[in-house]
């Protein structure tokens, strides 16, 4: 079997408020670290701060990962913090707050580096989800009752089981103004009592999205705080909805098991003022890195509009009344269907609040019912192209749900990963 010798992966994310309408220009950036840079060790964050006009700074304070880590009220604007080993990346946070009541924020995640000296390629793991005659779940299947193939070649199942493995699921909620009201409230009340699909050694993480994309609560095992941040979300603004496809891929790439994404969206992916995208990160970059790290993504479709666009694109798909993407390449309901299957999640339908917490019972249903399909490729190029996965299930009647396929490693950096 081939061996990796080093695989050198950094990520950045950078973010500074803008002000708005009517209002003094104020500014708040890191210096360093800066964007792509892997943090080791201890380290420094140094700011650039800029009050408004007439107003003077009253104090700036840094957040590591969500939490404290200082507090100054004068120049130089430098924080010491520690970054570890480097294998883990950072979000760090900035809030500046100024005499005349105002205040500046950003944010930047620092790199991730991992080193691996020698480290033999694992087999391919691919979850999956047998269904008989109505959609019942099918529990009892063996080695012998699956086959699987990759680009067309069969392959040698070496592990075919229902044992369960730990999960890390991003639970990533819109909060655009859409949202506003009963469709909100559902939403909380759904995502808490989805908590309870939580077992010892799952952790799972909040996100919200509108016109940015917050990490509410970082990834924990600790419910009662998962609790809280879904609680703490308010509507308002666009959705940002690509980019948090691309943030929650990000935070679940590091975990070793199951990686799930719980995607609710209510709409496209917009600006407040509906005419543009509010995501730096296109459809593309987004999927592409979900599958790139084997990322299962649920997403619940909300609202009359996109359950009328399931139907009418069994019928007409043209139908003027679907919604579409900005560009009006592809139907809403298009993406969240073809994201979801291609990943091997499912994709789900309320036409409205009173519908969403059956929706979320629905995604923790299929969590509770996933095989482990595991094979070595017979395949042993490392040219990060993507392969295609087809499952088979020899009983009558009886299928499965997976990921369709996966990128293939690289000997290269930044190649694809399984």
């Amino acid at each position: 079997m081939r061996r990796l010798l080093l695989l050198l992966a950094l990520s950045s994310s950078f973010f500074v408020s803008p002000a708005g309408a009517g209002e003094e220009p104020r500014t708040v950036r890191f210096l360093t670290p800066r964007r792509f840079a892997a943090a080791v060790g201890p380290s420094t964050a140094t700011l650039e701060v800029v009050p408004p006009e007439g107003a003077t700074i009253v104090s700036v304070e840094l957040f590591v990962n969500h939490v404290l880590a200082g507090t100054t009220s004068s120049p130089p604007w430098m924080f010491s913090w520690a970054a570890g080993d480097g294998t883990m990346e950072h979000i760090l946070e900035a809030v500046a707050k100024f005499s005349d009541g105002t205040e500046a924020r950003a944010s930047v995640t620092s790199g991730r580096r991992i080193v691996i000296e020698s480290v033999d390629l694992t087999p391919v793991n691919v979850y999956a989800i047998a269904r008989g005659v109505k959609g019942v779940y099918v529990g009892d299947l063996g080695p012998n009752d699956v086959h699987l193939y990759e680009n067309g070649r069969p392959q040698a199942l070496e592990r075919v089981s229902a044992e369960r493995r730990r999960v890390r699921i991003a639970i990533a909620l819109d909060t655009s103004l859409s949202m506003e009201g009963e469709k909100l409230k559902s939403a909380i009340a759904s995502a808490v009592a989805f908590l309870g699909v939580l077992q010892p050694g799952d952790e799972a993480f909040v996100v919200g999205f509108s016109d940015k994309v917050s990490i509410l609560q970082a990834p924990t095992f600790d419910r009662r705080a998962l609790e809280s941040a879904i609680r703490s979300v308010s509507a308002n603004g666009g959705s940002s909805l690509y980019d948090a496809i691309h943030a929650s891929s990000e935070q679940l790439a590091a975990f070793d098991g199951r990686r799930v994404l719980l995607l609710l969206a209510d709409g496209r992916d917009e600006d407040a003022s509906g005419r543009r995208v509010g995501s730096v990160h296109t459809l593309e970059q987004a999927r592409e890195l979900a599958l790139r790290n084997d990322v299962m993504v649920f997403a619940i479709g909300l609202g009359k509009y996109l359950a009328h666009d399931v139907a009418a694109l069994g019928e007409n798909p043209a139908a003027r009344a679907l919604e579409w993407d900005i560009g009006r390449h592809q139907p809403l309901a298009t993406i969240i269907s073809s994201l979801a299957a291609t990943s091997g999640g499912v994709a789900v339908f309320a036409p409205g609040a009173d519908q969403l917490r059956r929706s979320f019972e629905q995604v923790a249903e299929d969590l509770r019912h996933q095989y482990r399909l595991t094979y070595s490729s017979t395949d042993k190029r490392h040219d990060g192209s993507w392969r295609e996965i087809k499952v088979v299930v020899d009983r009558p009647g009886v299928s499965m749900t997976s990921r369709t396929g996966y990128f293939a490693p690289s000997d290269l950096p930044g190649g694809g990963a399984r």
